[in-house]
């Protein structure tokens, strides 16, 4: 190799260098799309909006929040995956898109392997989950409400806020083990799926605490939590496994950004919303949500979603659920 090959090269890789720092020191130098994998008005919405606001200060640029509605949460990720790996479009949803959701349903993006096309930046909290009815209702308890749905095939309906979420694999799990026939009602949004058990449209709702409201007003009762451990708020609401249940639904909500965006980027992007995830504002916000406060990291949540793959997998397998439902 003559030296004009060797100046050549030389300079290609001082432009590539210098041109990714600068980069790095420059981003974001434009408005940042944030798309929600969940409706307007639900506490995802409502927590990551207020995140967003506090974080667009620190990356001296505006974060444009929308909503990406539709397949429990995948749908978004699906728009994501054909994004530029700029750090310009990120999207919030839940690690069970990746985690759980692909063995459940066809996903618009990789089944097999799913964080080939994306990366975590950070996450500021997880799902509660729990099954509430109206308070005049018959059921008192979790109990009262199976030995009901059991001796009578096709009268219970219940509302999520989508197919494929965990509160609805929650139900789908009871239904399986225990030979139940109830219809399920999904909606776009989860204050429609709570709205529809006041209007008496469906006897319950599986689902976040948006009923936490009427519950704590004495109109909705709080029947189980499909968490492995009870609300701190309803500590004396048991949980599934406590009925004897081996199965619990976890969630964590998190932002995505589609794979190869570089490191530099995510890193700034975690940086800021986590010091807006740890202002008392949201901290605020997040509790009149119900929505625990727990920050966790890029390379952290990796292993998460990993770890979940594998076991939602083996689960479903052994359970015959979702793509792996025998016929």
């Amino acid at each position: 190799m003559n030296r004009v090959h060797l100046t050549t090269l030389f300079l290609i890789a001082s432009f590539i260098f210098v041109g990714s720092e600068t980069l790095a020191d420059t981003f974001p130098s434009k408005p940042i799309n944030l798309w929600v994998g969940w409706g307007g008005g639900s506490g995802t919405d409502i927590s990551q909006r207020a995140i967003a606001n506090i974080a667009s200060k620190a990356l001296k640029q505006p974060i444009l929040v929308s909503n990406v509605t539709g397949g429990g949460g995948t749908l978004v990720l699906g728009r994501l995956r054909a994004e530029k790996p700029d750090g310009y479009t990120i999207a919030n949803t839940s690690s069970a898109t990746l985690g759980r959701i692909p063995h459940l349903q066809p996903v618009p993006y990789n089944a097999q392997d799913p964080l080939k096309d994306f990366i975590p930046i950070m996450s500021y909290s997880y799902y509660l989950y729990g099954l509430a009815v109206k308070s005049d209702s018959p059921w008192k308890t979790f109990d009262e409400f199976i030995a009901y749905a059991k001796a009578n095939p096709g009268k219970i309906r219940y509302s999520t806020s989508g197919v494929g979420t965990g509160q609805h694999l929650a139900m789908e799990f009871l239904a399986m083990k225990e030979k139940i026939k109830w219809t399920h009602v999904p909606f776009s949004t989860s204050p429609q799926a709570v709205a529809a058990v006041m209007g008496g449209h469906v006897e319950a709702t599986s689902q976040t605490p948006e009923w936490r409201e009427q519950v704590d007003a004495g109109s909705m009762r709080l029947l189980i939590c499909w968490n492995d451990k009870r609300m701190p708020f309803y500590p004396n609401v048991p949980t599934l496994k406590e009925k004897g249940y081996d199965f619990s639904v976890q969630a964590i909500i998190l932002l995505y950004a589609p794979a190869n965006t570089p490191k530099e980027m995510i890193t700034t992007l975690s940086k800021a919303f986590r010091q807006a995830s740890e202002t008392e504002e949201v901290k605020e916000v997040l509790k009149r949500l119900s929505y625990p406060h727990d920050i966790k990291e890029s390379e952290e949540l990796i292993q998460i979603i990993k770890k979940d793959y594998e076991l939602n997998g083996k689960l479903f397998k052994e359970l015959g659920l979702g793509i792996y439902k025998k016929d």
